[in-house]
């Protein structure tokens, strides 16, 4: 996936240097992604690779190893996605941006992804947790490398209320297809290469008891997206898009007030779809 992902964003900028010099400034197929902005809203679904995740507080230190996790997707439900109190309750994409130069642009976003550990796994572990933890013999004393199940009965682990990244991109369109009169339609690849802060929203449930920690900034990201667009009307598009990143949180907050902490290393494949619009400064002169 994340070779596909490589494959387009390559594509999206060999090709957009080549069609910009089609076309002189000024004409049809310049506008409106010239001084304008854009904005976007849509939905993911998130895929994780496994990641070793160290738990440290007080009366234990241990790390969890080859931990496989999943994303939380909400079922979908008018009274959830078009309720404006509740639809950014799914695992949600926003994205404004603002095209400075022909086909490239600077945008802001949050992505709201979800973070489950897979429950009953068996995963290796390595480290200690006191005895007066819990009474549950399987679970506490000294760990060399041993394979425990990871159960709801230990701990459970997620970034349910968002594993969220917060990032700033350079993009780069490349128009491939101009349909209809004077370019009201359009097929365009959209690329970029971002970077940002995660800011977990952290439940953590540790031997029964449960901690819904604050939204919490604990590491940054890095990732690739690359994705088409087809524009329509001048003004608006459907996008539907990949992206491959790469997180570390070595700040993760578990028990709310307490200094305990978690520490992980996320490689995520995230898959999208969204409708966006531009909004252009001034529209431009019939000539």
């Amino acid at each position: 996936m994340k070779s596909i992902v490589l494959f387009l964003f390559g594509i999206c900028y060999a090709i957009a240097p080549a069609r910009a010099q089609e076309t002189a400034p000024g004409s049809d197929s310049d506008w409106p992604q010239w001084r304008s902005f854009y904005v976007t809203w849509g939905y993911n679904r998130a895929y994780y690779n496994k990641s070793d995740i160290h738990f440290k507080g007080e009366g234990y230190d241990f790390t969890l190893y080859d931990v496989r996790a999943e994303d939380m997707p909400e079922k979908f439900s008018p009274d959830v996605y078009f309720n404006p109190t509740q639809f950014t309750v799914p695992q949600f994409n926003f994205r404004a941006g603002y095209y400075f130069k022909k086909n490239t642009a600077i945008s802001l976003g949050w992505d709201h992804m979800k973070y489950h550990i897979i429950p009953t796994q068996l995963v290796k572990m390595n480290g200690f947790i006191d005895e007066g933890k819990s009474n549950l013999s399987a679970y506490t004393g000294q760990f060399n490398n041993e394979y425990i199940l990871y159960t709801s009965s230990f701990m459970d682990y997620h970034h349910s209320d968002g594993f969220n990244f917060i990032r700033i991109a350079l993009d780069r369109r490349a128009e491939v297809l101009s349909l209809g009169k004077k370019n009201r339609h359009a097929i365009a690849f959209n690329g970029s290469v971002s970077v940002g802060a995660m800011m977990p929203w952290t439940d953590f449930t540790f031997f029964g008891v449960n901690h819904r920690n604050k939204p919490h900034f604990a590491g940054y990201g890095f990732s690739l997206h690359a994705g088409l667009r087809y524009e329509f009307l001048r003004y608006f598009f459907f996008q539907v898009a990949a992206q491959a990143g790469w997180s570390h949180l070595p700040d993760i907050m578990l028990e709310d007030h307490l200094p305990s902490r978690a520490n992980q290393k996320i490689v995520f494949f995230e898959r999208t779809w969204a409708l966006g619009a531009y909004i252009p400064l001034k529209k431009k002169k019939k000539e």
